[in-house]
């Protein structure tokens, strides 16, 4: 395959991630969010002013500042490098989650012996796999997640994450490669585990409920809030509710520089994982004053050696010994 054909090939996968309903980041979904957001702020001014100003509402969602700020262009750079020249070698690297489904229930069977599917409607059982599946998805990230912000050599291929000082839909791909390769293989592992406990109670032949190959359960949160994790959009969720999803201002506190808020919130639609393990902290009504990126004296968090190699350098250095007083730890 010729160079120009590798590069057409990559533009028609970045093309299809962008129209495909059921992709994680689709040109549907953030037109979704873009109304999502205008109706939310609309309601909140119309109670707060008892005026509405529709032609205000879009400048409101699309800033001209967030859209020229560096660090939105560094986000940018991110998503180039992460859909068109390092797909493949993150592709090449993942474990492949039904291997480890396959290699599970063989397991469970060699261990407990086969036995007949638990009798239930089809379509019962393929509901109870599709949140099965995606409970083990958001335990996957959740657990993934905390440990990047735990360990430190995690914490530096991390960080540039939350170096990015304002949030946009973009900031979702400001992820170094090797922890987006982090991240895919521990999903691997814990969704391939618990697509085995679902095959071995339903039986092989259950499939779950999705869109495009995506589970209907993580496609409904992508279209009702996610792109809106990653914007300055103060949208709670509060009470109850508050304690099992997790509402765009739940992330928001999330990437806050403040010391208050360091290591909270590390779920991606749910916050039940966070509430169950001591993580969560519920957002307040209104927006406290937030300011987000991470503080290094004499740093360009937004050069391409920052954002590139400075990070494995860094994760390097974290895994040496040291002499003297202990590392500090990761906080944001």
């Amino acid at each position: 395959m010729s160079i120009f054909d590798n590069a057409l090939g990559k533009l028609e996968m970045v093309g299809v991630m962008l129209i495909s309903p059921g992709s994680t980041f689709s040109l549907w979904q953030l037109a979704v969010a873009f109304v999502v957001a205008c109706a939310f702020l609309a309601l909140r001014r119309r109670r707060r002013r008892g005026a509405l100003r529709l032609r205000a509402l879009p400048r409101a969602v699309l800033a001209r500042r967030l859209a020229f700020h560096r660090s939105t262009a560094a986000d940018a750079f991110y998503f180039l490098v992460n859909t068109l020249a390092l797909g493949d070698l993150i592709g090449w690297a993942t474990l492949s989650g039904a291997a480890v489904a396959r290699a599970a229930h063989g397991a469970l069977v060699a261990h407990f012996g086969a036995h007949a599917p638990l009798i239930a409607p089809g379509l019962a059982s393929r509901a109870a796999a599709t949140v099965i599946l995606f409970l083990a998805y958001e335990f996957g990230y959740w657990l993934d997640h905390c440990l990047k912000h735990r360990v430190p050599a995690l914490w530096e291929l991390h960080k540039p994450h939350h170096t990015a000082e304002v949030l946009t839909p973009l900031t979702v791909f400001r992820v170094h490669p090797l922890d987006t390769l982090m991240l895919a293989n521990a999903l691997a592992i814990v969704v391939g585990l618990a697509a085995a406990a679902s095959s071995y109670a339903f039986g092989e032949e259950t499939k779950v409920f999705s869109v495009d190959g995506t589970n209907v359960l993580l496609v409904g949160f992508m279209y009702a809030y996610v792109h809106l994790q990653h914007s300055q959009v103060w949208m709670p969720i509060r009470g109850p509710l508050g304690r099992v999803f997790m509402s765009p201002a739940h992330h928001q506190l999330h990437h806050s520089k403040n010391p208050a808020h360091f290591n909270c919130n590390m779920g991606s639609c749910l916050a039940v994982w966070d509430l169950l393990f001591g993580t969560l902290i519920e957002p307040p009504k209104d927006s406290p004053p937030l300011r987000f990126g991470v503080d290094e004296p004499g740093a360009d968090p937004h050069a391409v050696k920052a954002l590139l190699i400075d990070p494995i350098v860094g994760a390097v250095g974290a895994l040496a010994p040291r002499e003297g007083p202990a590392a500090t730890e990761p906080s944001p």
